[in-house]
Order: structure tokens, then sequence, then C-alpha cells
């Protein structure tokens, strides 16, 4: 009997990076879920991976046939020469290499032919798909785990990893649960509007560690994509390898000096007070020192960004022609949040992006509708930038003038280190803007409410409004004598 403890790839990209090492070679895993989750492509790709390595690998289906399995792999652009299938769909075809009939032999004939193959071809890897095929042949739970308990034996003896696919629904005494090794699940869910969702889970895996939690998967051209959740280490602190300069002097001594490495930052205001300029400024001086940055668009295209930066008189063309800036726009209905966190994750971790931006959290959010745990995963997203030395400057809309609706519930405080607020205020019969620090966890900064417009290379910061009361709370209210503004 194999006692192997030796660890195979699944063939699936992400997929060992949750499981921490692979699938334990010679064990049964369940595959679960339910009709159009992709627990064939699941099966196939494995497969594949086991003959791209040289190994014997057979597939019994239950569910389609061999016309079906070559349609299924050739629409992902895979060749499946070499790979042993058993039709147990088509067995009144003249061509077919069925086993057996399944309207004509009994349950106990089936599985002892199934064993027999399994004894002649001695495969590495082998896939039965789908278990809930052969249950509708079985009333008596007792009998059923005997049958699959039989194929765990022969897996386990001739050191066969073996893949069984079925579905979660039925009665609970029929799916022999305990017998496996591990269980992947796999789930989906349609939206109101847009494409749906798909995640997969582990409700149990044996002997090794893993990482917990739902993780986002995509089917597409080429098979499977699982994208880890982020597994951050809440022990670690951050990074802080000194400050980062806003490019505008006197922004940075309303920031104490500027931004520390290794933080997030949150810049907060309603629609139109120039969010987007400040942290598209923050950027652009970054790049000019050599430090690469990547910008993620959420609210408007790259196009409408860059004409707004020229317009401001940004030099955003040398960055992007020094490839020193990197951007990218988002579209929430297409990516999942996990994806989205992947590709955040890779930036610091193998592009050495040394300031990440989000424009706008309001956008990220919108990948996530109706998650009770927003605060949670943005969290740990930051928290995983922040350990890896990176700074991360979000934005988010908040209710003003133009936008009256209630905002998204964020804790900003929760989230992030540094919160600057811009806000509207009305002088003169104009409408000016104002900014502020509200907090900053690592080191000091200025408390007071300064004016600040755009101008000519970046934001232009005036004196301290001391003579106004109530400009955050957006009804102002001035007290001192006549005095020029900006």
């Amino acid at each position: 009997m194999s006692t192997s403890t030796a660890f195979i790839p699944s063939g699936i990209p992400g997929l060992d990076d949750i499981l921490q090492g692979g699938l334990r070679q010679g064990q049964l895993y369940f595959i679960e879920g339910r009709p159009g989750t992709g627990k064939t492509t699941f099966g196939l790709q494995f497969l594949l991976e086991g003959l791209r390595r040289g190994e014997r690998c057979l597939l019994i289906s239950l569910a389609e046939s061999p016309q079906e399995v070559a349609l299924i792999a050739a629409a992902h652009g895979w060749s499946i020469d070499g790979l042993e299938m058993r039709d147990l769909v088509s067995a009144d075809e003249v061509h077919s290499i069925a086993l057996f009939d399944l309207t004509e032999i009994a349950l106990d004939d089936r599985v002892q032919a199934m064993l027999a193959e399994m004894e002649t071809l001695r495969p590495q890897r082998l896939v039965l798909d789908t278990l809930a095929a052969l249950r509708v042949y079985s009333d008596q739970s007792s009998s059923f785990r005997r049958h699959v308990e039989r194929f765990r034996t022969k897996a386990v003896e001739l050191g066969t990893t073996l893949l069984v696919t079925d579905e979660p629904d039925g009665p609970a005494q029929l799916h022999p649960r305990s017998l496996a090794w591990g269980i992947v699940r796999m789930e989906q869910r349609v939206n109101d509007y847009g494409p749906g969702r798909r995640w997969l889970w582990l409700p149990k895996l044996r002997g090794q560690a893993y990482v917990g939690g739902y993780h986002n998967l995509r089917i597409e051209t080429g098979g499977l994509r699982l994208f880890p959740r982020l597994d951050t280490d809440r022990s670690s602190t951050p990074a802080h390898n000194g400050l980062v300069s806003s490019g505008s002097a006197p922004l940075d001594t309303l920031l104490g000096g500027g931004l520390e490495r290794g933080t997030s930052v949150g810049v907060i205001g309603p629609p139109g007070c120039g969010k987007s300029t400040l942290v598209t400024s923050f950027a652009l001086a970054a790049a000019e020192r050599d430090e690469r940055v990547a910008f993620y668009a959420f609210d408007e295209s790259l196009t409408t960004l860059r004409k707004r930066a020229l317009s401001q008189g940004l030099a955003i063309d040398a960055a992007l022609t020094s490839e020193r800036l990197k951007l990218r726009q988002i579209d929430p209905g297409q990516v999942a949040p996990g994806e989205l966190a992947r590709e955040l994750a890779d930036e610091v971790d193998h592009q050495q992006s040394q300031i990440i931006v989000i424009d706008s959290l309001n956008g990220y959010f919108q990948a996530m509708p109706n998650d009770p745990m927003l605060n949670l995963q943005v969290h740990d997203l930051l928290s995983y930038l922040s350990a890896h030395g990176a700074l991360t400057l979000i934005t988010l809309t908040q209710p003003g003038p133009l936008n009256r609706q209630p905002g998204f519930p964020v804790d900003l405080s929760y989230l992030t280190d540094t919160v600057i607020a811009q806000r509207y205020f009305e002088a003169y019969g104009a409408i000016r803007y104002a900014l502020s620090v509200m907090k900053k966890r690592y080191g000091d900064h200025e408390r007071r409410i300064r004016e600040y417009k755009f101008g000519p290379g970046g934001v232009i910061i005036g004196e301290p409004l001391s003579e106004f009361r109530g400009v955050l709370s957006d009804e102002p209210e001035y007290l001192g004598a006549d005095q020029p503004l900006l």
C-alpha cells in the first residue's frame, strides 16, 4: 500500500498556493459544485497537468461522451492526446469505448469493472466524473459508502491520486465525505446585473496547512484560474523607509514632512473637489524621483485622466513614456475583488511598485455588491501592501452639493493610517476649496485648515482659514474682516 507523502501539482493556477504545496499523492478528493461551476474543467486540467509530466492519466466519464469531452478541451485550446478515457454515456454506439451499459449491469458490477480498469492501467491520476450519476442507482447509504471506500482503497494501494466530482445537493447520508482526504467546493452566484461571481473554498483538508476562506475563481479560455485570498500576517509591522514627498513643499509641511512608506492614505471629499488630481500629483512626483507607480482608475477612462492631468500642467506623458507610471482602468463589473487584490499584491511583490493609487474606493466597492465584509477585505489588502513597504493612496467620494445620496459604509479610521479631507466652501460669491489632515497615525501633522487650488504643476496651498468657522461641516461662517483669498 502506498504511503507517499509527496505533493503533486494540480495544474490549476493559484490552487497550489492555496493548498500550500499541492494535492497529496495517492489520496481521494471530492470536487463538489452545482452544474456549471467548472468541475469537469477542473478534472481535465488536473489530468492534462499529469500528461505534461509524463504520467498515466485516466478519465472515467458518467456525464459526458468522448465527443463532448473533446469539445470542452477544444474550447480551452487543449489537446487530450494520450489521455485514457472510459465512456459510460454512449454505450450503445458502435465505436464506443464504454466498459458497460448502465441500463443492464448492477451497480456492484460497474464498480468492479472500474476497479479492474484501475488495476489494468494503474494510472497515476484518475478523475471520476461524476459520482452523482452513480448515486441514482443506490438508495442505501451504507452500500454506496462501501463502493466509494473501495475506490479510495484501490487508489491508495496503487498510489493513484483520485478526484471524484460530485454535486452537494441530496441526502447527506449519500455523500460519504468523511472518506475524502480533501473536499474542494466550487460555487457561483449570478448578480442582478453583469457577470456572475465564482468562488472556491476547502471545507476539509487533512494533514496540511492551507489558506482558508473564499477564493475568487475565473473560468476563461485556457481553464480555471484561482486568485488566493491574501493571507495577511497581522503580526507584521509596516516597513517604514522614510518619507514620501508630495512634490509640493507647503503640502508636505501640512503633512508633517510628507507621507510614510508602508502606510495607507485616504483622500476624502465630495465630487469635484480635486481628489483625483491630488493623488495624481503625488504619483507624478514619485515617478519624477524614478519610483514605480501603479495607478488604478475606477471612475474615469484613462483618456479622461490623462487630459485632466495635462490641463492642470501635470507632466503625465513623461511619466508614462519612462514607464515609471502604469495606468490601469478597472471595470468593477468584470473584475472580482480577489482578482484585483492579487493583481495589486503582484505589483508590490514582483513589479516593485512603491506607490499604489486606487481611484476610487467607491469603484472598488462596486466590485463587491452586498458584501457585509467590505471593510475587512479592504483592510486586509491595505495591510498587505503596507507590510510590503508600499505607500497606498485611495480616494473616497462623500456626499456633497453634487451628490446628496448616502455614501458607502466605510470606516476610514479603521482602514487607513492617514486621512486627508477636502471640502467646498463659499466666500465672496465664489466656490473655494479647503484641505486639512484629519489623522496621521505615524508622526505629527499640521491641524489647521487651509485653502488650496490647482495650478500649473500641481496643488497650491494658501494660508490657514483662521477666520472661518464650520468649514468641515459644509456650513462655513466667516468671522473676520475682508481680505484676499487665493
